[in-house]
């Protein structure tokens, strides 16, 4: 996991909602009020649809979502906008001293 210190250290402070089948963890969402402090799909499940379902729960419990991406990470920042995200500012993450795009969503 490339950021795994930082999830680490928000991942106690958020609500975490998971994703199974079966018996087997296929991903989650860290919450911290509004904030998607981190989405997470495990790698053979990637692209099956359980991103999108995460994001919709999410919506249905948020009137409003926030969150950050790298501008250079494309396929997440289409997935958000597919979602109904818009980017909202921008700015340079202070840990990793990247530029990262903030979005957010709100219940129309």
């Amino acid at each position: 996991m490339d950021h795994f210190e930082i999830v680490q250290e928000m991942f106690p402070q958020a609500e975490v909602y998971v994703y199974e089948e079966g018996a087997s963890i296929q991903g989650f969402i860290g919450l911290q009020e509004g904030y998607i402090a981190g989405i997470f799909v495990s790698g053979e499940a990637q692209s099956s649809g359980i991103g999108r379902r995460l994001i919709h729960f999410a919506k249905g419990i948020r009137s409003q979502l926030r969150l950050d991406v790298y501008p250079k990470n494309t396929r997440a920042v289409r997935f958000y906008q597919r979602e109904s995200f818009e980017i909202s500012g921008e700015h340079t993450e202070q840990n990793m001293g990247e530029r990262e795009y903030s979005m957010i969503w709100k219940r129309q």
